[in-house]
């Protein structure tokens, strides 16, 4: 399995609009059939520091990533969703055997 964190951080005076419609275009991303689960959601808010909003995104192995990185829905919702709501991000990714318990 390959799993991508990604934690973002709203660029400056990003409206809840723009922000709600970055949610919806990334719901969407779950039609990939690459994307085997996706758990996402807003920081809980309980310290000044933390970004914004993560998302965690599990596929079968790295090429399935790829593939999901450039699928046109995927291209699509860069475009014209993270590249204008996105101040920052940080990307964690690592891959991990499955159990067979």
């Amino acid at each position: 399995m390959f799993r991508q964190v990604v934690v973002y951080q709203w660029a400056g005076g990003v409206s809840p609009e723009a922000k709600q419609g970055f949610r919806d275009a990334l719901d969407d991303l779950r039609e990939i059939p690459e994307l085997l689960a996706m758990t996402c959601g807003d920081d809980a808010g309980y310290f000044e520091d933390n970004f914004d909003f993560v998302v965690v995104a599990d596929f079968a192995d790295f090429d399935a990533a790829r593939r999901y990185v450039a699928h046109p829905l995927h291209q699509t919702y860069v475009r014209d969703h993270a590249s204008l709501v996105i101040g920052q991000r940080i990307i964690v990714q690592h891959d991990w055997p499955i159990s067979s318990s």
